[in-house]
């Protein structure tokens, strides 16, 4: 089954597009890898044929890649809206703005000066948490591709307590069920 890319970050640098494009994983919506690629700009502004691609873009350069961007966030100025005193760009134009959405322009109105800091630590903390986790992972992926629905559900129902709870509702103890 072929099915369209779905681009989840685009940003224009004159007549080409750097884009983060949706990527393959066996979890809908949380891929292994993605592709960036470059892609030329049609005659109308949308995206074109693809120009440069790397299909294998793992997860830890994704992260060090926003980390750094948001440190250089961080370190920027930040923008006021009635500012008249912008800079020109390279060819005497104005600069312009990314693709930001309602929701992006929300986003950036309502973060602190150090809120993006503060993200990227939070991130980057998880990131830890989840690589020294990941025998955890690893040993919950065996079970899941191995038991019954019944006890599938059962781990799920306990997932979603402990999310709800943020702890486990009740102690654990090993039972060992005679044969």
């Amino acid at each position: 089954m072929i099915h369209a890319m779905r681009t989840a970050i685009r940003f224009q640098i004159g007549s080409t597009w750097l884009c983060v494009e949706d990527g393959n994983g066996c979890a809908p919506g949380h891929p292994d890898a993605v592709t960036v690629a470059l892609r030329a700009s049609r005659p109308d502004g949308r995206l074109g044929r693809r120009i440069a691609a790397n299909h294998a873009t793992r997860r830890d350069e994704i992260l060090a890649l926003g980390l750094r961007l948001l440190d250089l966030a961080d370190r920027m100025t930040p923008e006021t809206f009635g500012s008249s005193g912008q800079t020109a760009g390279d060819i005497g134009e104005s600069p312009k703005s990314v693709n930001f959405g309602p929701g992006d322009r929300d986003l950036i109105e309502h973060l602190s000066p150090g809120r993006p800091i503060d993200f990227a630590r939070h991130v980057y903390a998880g990131a830890e948490r989840l690589r020294a986790r990941m025998p955890i992972l690893r040993a919950a992926q065996c079970v899941l591709e191995h038991c019954d629905d019944e006890t599938a559900k059962g781990l799920h129902s306990i997932l979603a307590a402990v999310d709800m709870h943020g702890c486990q509702p009740f102690r654990s103890g090993l039972a060992l069920g005679a044969e």
